[in-house]
């Protein structure tokens, strides 16, 4: 359990900075990890590139990298970008034109929500965060909790869904074109959390192959399934799925990496209190 190369830190819809969250991690046994924030590099830059101080210091072996989403037959999913080079340029304008796109779609979901539920549901300043780079949904869905708007994030959630439209389009390239951004940038291009895509009809032994022709290197193999989402994995379920994904990758030569997903100190708590 000393590698997780899948978190999340308050750069994108994460509860920690940067340092606090490489700290929590060394406190869970964790020597070798990747914060992945969603379209975003800016975890590696904050505070003059902090992090990478503190891995030394707690003796961590830190890997840049990043989780992308991309597109799947209509379908979203994440890729994990490992080891990429942080200063590449064919990266960085994307990642720059998905912020652009973000920043743009929540200033106008701001005036949709609050003519919806009122004024001051939400506020500029519950959105707009210093250091915050990759603005989602779940960044409004906190304050519109915290203001008792709604009862619950699942409530405040299919409200969010049914009812929030800006009609701005956030660039979600096809896996294949996310798969060549994070290689041509030096990176590993590693499928996050196939079980999701699994669960959604994709029959994922099957397309292995089609994927590991477009140039993906690895899958996130050991992933906490029933700790982040009971209501679809019992933990045979996930042992089933890890099983026989691990089969089909041994066949094509894929890597495997282990990543928690975790965002919040209670995260580390469901995921490591069962480690």
């Amino acid at each position: 359990m000393s590698q997780d190369l899948h978190l999340h830190t308050l750069v994108s819809d994460g509860q920690l900075d940067p340092v606090s969250l490489l700290r929590q991690a060394a406190s869970c046994g964790i020597r070798e990890l990747s914060i992945t924030d969603h379209d975003a590099l800016g975890a590696y830059c904050w505070e003059k590139g902090a992090v990478f101080a503190e891995a030394e210091r707690l003796g961590l072996d830190l890997t840049v990298g990043l989780e992308m989403d991309a597109d799947l037959d209509g379908l979203e999913v994440h890729l994990l970008g490992l080891g990429v080079d942080r200063q590449e340029t064919g990266l960085l304008r994307h990642l720059e034109a998905v912020r652009e796109a973000r920043f743009e779609r929540a200033r106008l979901e701001i005036g949709i929500v609050n003519a919806l539920l009122g004024a001051g549901s939400v506020a500029e300043s519950d959105i707009f965060v210093s250091g915050r780079e990759t603005l989602m949904k779940p960044h409004f869905i906190h304050p519109l909790l915290d203001k008792g708007r709604f009862g619950t994030y699942q409530e405040a959630n299919s409200w969010y869904r049914g009812n929030v439209k800006a009609g701005v389009a956030v660039p979600k390239p096809a896996l294949a074109e996310a798969i060549r951004l994070v290689k041509a940038a030096g990176g590993r291009a590693v499928l996050a959390h196939p079980g999701y895509y699994q669960k959604a009809g994709v029959d994922m032994s099957g397309r292995l192959p089609d994927l590991a022709a477009l140039g993906l290197d690895g899958i996130e193999l050991d992933y906490p399934y029933h700790a982040c989402s009971p209501h679809l994995f019992s933990e045979a379920d996930e042992r089933a799925f890890i099983g026989a994904m691990r089969e089909a990758g041994e066949a094509l030569g894929l890597a495997f990496t282990r990543g928690s997903d975790c965002h919040t100190l209670e995260d580390f708590g469901r995921v490591y209190a069962r480690a």
